[in-house]
């Protein structure tokens, strides 16, 4: 396992507007992993209550001289498609309630052409897959027959399986490697192992804007850090990756 003071990369589920979560989150890193890379794995304004405060504290990281990747999410495809309506002449009142509701709470605080100027990065990267890292960040999944470049971009960016089938990370091999994604929000993370106890799909997204915590996974390290959850809503919970069969969630730090 690497040594905390070393460059790492987190991976951070859908924030969807959790500013509180957020902050939380880049206080715990930024004391535990200040060398470490970011990367959002998509949905970061819509439906929580904050956006503004989500833009503000991926600006504060990045004034740090963070190193931020973001990719896109279905949500942050329909919420630059709204703001940039509204830009075209349409009425707030004809766009989707949750893009409305986002889009007032970054009027109020000033920050929607921060937000907009954000939003047009986020959705240029459908993933983050470094060179020889054996590691990919992207939003939903794939089609584990077409494997990863073999899903179409739209796919990995909207799957989501219907409810009575076998979700994708329980067809999937590994052949592509670890596969680490958000979008189909979960009570826990899921985690998935190959034949030798390797992972190759984590979904971090616990569905903060629903009450959840907001979970990141520390990919090099196999640890996961959650803040926000219902056994420690002030405060940040970090552990190991587990293996096949042992204990889910054993605490290790929280502060």
């Amino acid at each position: 396992m690497m040594n905390a003071t070393q460059g790492t990369t987190i991976a951070i589920g859908d924030v969807h507007g959790c500013a509180r979560h957020l902050e939380m989150l880049r206080r715990w890193i930024d004391l535990s992993r200040p060398r470490s890379r970011i990367v959002f794995v998509g949905d970061l304004l819509t439906k929580g209550p904050d956006p503004a405060g989500v833009v503000d504290q991926i600006g504060r990281w990045r004034r740090g001289g963070r190193e931020i990747v973001m990719v896109c999410g279905n949500h942050d495809l329909r919420m630059i498609e709204a703001i940039e309506a509204l830009e075209s002449g349409r009425s707030i009142n004809e766009l989707p309630s949750h893009e409305q509701v986002s889009i007032k709470a970054l009027n109020r605080a000033g920050a929607l052409d921060t937000a907009h100027e954000l939003l047009k990065e986020v959705v240029q990267r459908s993933e983050l897959h470094p060179p020889g890292a054996g590691w990919t960040v992207l939003h939903a999944g794939i089609d584990p027959d077409l494997g990863l470049f073999g899903t179409p971009t739209e796919s990995r960016i909207h799957l989501k399986d219907a409810p009575t089938s076998v979700p994708w990370w329980d067809r999937y091999d590994g052949s592509d490697g670890l596969l680490v994604v958000g979008h189909r929000p979960v009570d826990s993370p899921i985690q998935r192992f190959d034949r030798d106890g390797h992972p190759i799909v984590v979904n971090i997204d616990t569905g903060c804007a629903g009450g959840g915590p907001l979970t990141a996974y520390e990919i090099e390290a196999g640890r996961f850090i959650q803040a926000g959850s219902l056994r420690t809503p002030n405060r940040c919970v970090e552990w190991s990756l587990q293996r096949p069969g042992s204990q889910s969630y054993p605490s290790l730090q929280s502060a």
